[in-house]
């Protein structure tokens, strides 16, 4: 009898025990913070199993998510959150320490243990389009539309004035020639004086 309830009492203080270590599954807490500017309309959380399985959760309005049933192992958690950039977090269910949940920054080697519950942080905003530059008249005008521009208005503004009407070029020609003529006349008295001074002298 005595030995019957001392087997009695072992089965009761090993009992909890034994569940415990027959348990495969932890729970994963944390919180997602957001920039000012964002929401988390679209944050999802993404816990990558070492099966290969994902699981996937969506934060509440402060932030917070929750896996309830996480299998015992090392697994990879992401955070997707439109226009933040997030680090990827390693997630130690149990496998270092029964019964506790650990984690590190997977992407920096060396990384110090982050508390838990999980606090979320972003690391930087993300750019998804390149910035607008400003106006540039030479870049514009070395493209081929800028280039058909540029012949466009050469050849309605400056070559019509390159032309020369046949008209004006006879008047200017004509204006040429009566200009040499005087010249021609007022050079004839000369000559005749020199040639009679030439006739005198013989």
């Amino acid at each position: 009898m005595p030995n019957l309830i001392v087997l009695l009492l072992a089965a009761f203080v090993l009992a909890p025990q034994c569940l415990a270590d027959e348990t495969h599954w932890l729970p994963v807490h944390g919180k997602v913070v957001i920039a000012e500017g964002t929401t988390l309309s679209t944050a999802e959380v993404t816990l990558q199993l070492e099966s290969g399985r994902q699981l996937l959760a969506f934060p509440l309005a402060d932030g917070s998510f929750s896996f309830p049933e996480v299998p015992l192992g090392v697994h990879t958690l992401s955070v997707q959150v439109q226009g933040l950039l997030y680090p990827t977090i390693r997630v130690d269910v149990g496998a270092a320490r029964k019964g506790k949940v650990s984690s590190t920054v997977a992407d920096v080697p060396g990384a110090p243990a982050l508390t838990y519950p999980l606090l979320l942080r972003p690391l930087t905003r993300l750019e998804y389009f390149e910035k607008r530059q400003g106006f540039n008249l030479w870049a514009f005008i070395k493209t081929p539309y800028g280039l058909m521009g540029c012949f466009m208005v050469f050849s309605m503004f400056i070559l019509p004035r390159l032309k020369i009407d046949p008209e004006e070029y006879k008047e200017m020609v004509g204006g040429a020639e009566s200009s040499d003529a005087p010249a021609i006349a007022a050079g004839s008295p000369a000559q005749t004086q020199t040639q009679g001074v030439r006739r005198r002298s013989d």
